[in-house]
């Protein structure tokens, strides 16, 4: 393999695609820019940089893992969530960009609430507390997880963007570890991306998502909707009257979950929103 950094880059780009890797040059570009700790652009400015045998090394080690199914993230350690740059590894799921547009849905429905108090179920990396609390002035979010390996993860990027004075990481599963806050009927919104993933569908799923990523946080019962259930039925202690109920879907679940919350009862001005991709990808509801 030649080490000038352009042809060390195109050749790995060559192996991806031979390989089947889905985008093969974005996936160079990464793992080549970890280990020269340069951005994207000066892979190409610098095209005729000379790597070094110990950088020529670990870079093959990189598109051996990733050859693996080992997803990029995992590999470089981060990534990136509206605008944000957050740790990951196999303890938390990778944030998607679906999950951006629950953030910006969010984001807009408390644009008017004056110092909201958020919880976050299922925080994982806390990429969605985290976007929350960095863009909403005053705020404070209340996030939980069932892992503590992914709490970890999310209180170190919490630190790194220096706002783990406005967020609260507990252990526990969904709404327990909040019981005992006294937060009845007080919170303005209540946010998740849930595991939706149906058995069915996790037999079927990418090597790199269903050998690699945590399975607590991917898969659900009842054809994916069981912990939707279970947070609908719940967050109604919580919510202030008109509060806000957010949760993240997947593909053809909006209307069965929006039918969910409209049986449930004691919530009003339910809709579904589109991702980027045009999918039916979140369900509001407004506590009544």
């Amino acid at each position: 393999m030649s080490n000038t950094c352009l042809e060390i880059l195109n050749q790995a780009v060559d192996t991806f695609r031979s390989e089947g890797i889905d985008r093969p040059r974005t996936n160079a570009e990464l793992l080549l820019g970890a280990v020269l700790h340069v951005r994207k652009i000066d892979l190409y400015l610098d095209r005729d940089r000379i790597l070094s045998p110990q950088q020529v090394e670990r870079f093959g080690q990189f598109i051996q893992e990733r050859l693996s199914g080992k997803p990029v993230q995992y590999i470089i350690g981060s990534t990136e969530f509206c605008g944000l740059e957050l740790k990951v590894n196999p303890s938390v799921l990778i944030p998607r960009p679906e999950t951006e547009t629950l953030v910006e849905v969010v984001l807009k429905g408390l644009k008017e609430v004056d110092q909201p108090k958020i919880i976050d179920l299922g925080t994982g990396s806390g990429a969605i507390a985290i976007s929350l609390a960095k863009n909403l002035i005053g705020s404070f979010v209340y996030a939980t997880d069932v892992s503590p390996e992914a709490l970890e993860v999310a209180r170190e990027n919490a630190k790194t963007h220096s706002i783990e004075e406005h967020i609260e990481f507990l252990g526990g599963d969904l709404f327990e570890p909040l019981r005992d806050k006294k937060l009845e009927g007080t919170i303005d919104c209540v946010v998740s991306n849930p595991p939706y993933v149906s058995a069915t569908e996790f037999d079927s799923l990418p090597k790199e998502v269903k050998d690699f990523e945590p399975v607590v946080a991917l898969r659900g019962e009842e054809e994916g909707m069981s912990v939707h259930r279970r947070i609908v039925e719940n967050s109604l202690e919580f919510l202030r009257e008109n509060g806000m109920l957010a949760l993240e879907v997947g593909l053809g679940q909006a209307g069965k979950v929006a039918d969910l919350i409209r049986t449930q009862g004691g919530f009003h001005k339910t809709e579904t929103k589109r991702d980027l991709g045009g999918i039916e990808r979140i369900v509001l509801a407004r506590r009544a």
